[in-house]
C-alpha cells in the first residue's frame, strides 16, 4: 500500500470516528432511512389510490404486531412509544416506525388523550418533565419497591 492510500485510509478513519462522535453519522442514518420509509409510502398511497392495489409498506407490519395493535393496551403502548418519540426528538425514528406498524401520522395522540382523561394524566404538562411513559413506569416501580 503506498502512502497516499495509507494517508488516505487514515484520513477517512479519522474523520469517521469524529463523525460518529459528534452524533452526525447516526442522525444522518436515521434521516435516510425516514426518507426511505416516506417515499415508498407515499408511492403506497399513489398505487392504491390509482390502481387500487394493496400498500406493499403500509399494512405490512407482522401479525404480532398486528395482534398488539388491535387490543387497547396495544394502542396504548404504541402510544407510548410514539410519544417518547416525539419528546425525545427522535422524529425521523418516528417517521420509520409509524408506517412500519401501519400507523396514521398521529393517530397516537387521541389514544394518548383518551387515556390521559380515563386517568386523570395531564397531557398538557410541562415536556421538560419527560414523556407520559416515564411518569408511568415511575409509578408502577414505587409500588414494586
Amino acid at each position: 500500500m503506498d502512502d497516499y492510500t495509507r494517508e488516505m485510509m487514515d484520513l477517512k478513519t479519522l474523520v469517521t470516528r469524529t463523525l460518529e462522535k459528534k452524533g452526525v453519522l447516526a442522525k444522518i442514518r436515521a434521516e435516510l432511512r425516514a426518507s426511505v420509509f416516506e417515499a415508498i409510502e407515499e408511492e403506497d398511497k399513489a398505487i392504491e389510490k390509482d390502481e387500487g392495489l394493496p400498500p406493499a409498506l403500509l399494512g405490512s407490519c407482522n401479525d404480532r404486531a398486528k395482534q398488539l395493535h388491535a387490543s387497547p393496551s396495544g394502542r396504548l403502548l404504541t402510544a407510548l412509544i410514539c410519544e417518547y418519540l416525539d419528546w425525545a426528538q427522535l422524529g425521523h425514528t418516528l417517521k420509520v416506525y409509524l408506517p412500519e406498524c401501519n400507523l396514521q401520522k398521529d393517530a397516537w395522540k387521541s389514544e394518548l388523550k383518551d387515556f390521559g382523561n380515563k386517568n386523570g394524566y395531564d397531557l398538557n404538562r410541562n415536556g421538560d418533565s419527560g414523556p407520559l411513559l416515564l411518569d408511568v413506569l415511575e409509578g408502577f416501580l414505587k409500588y414494586e419497591v
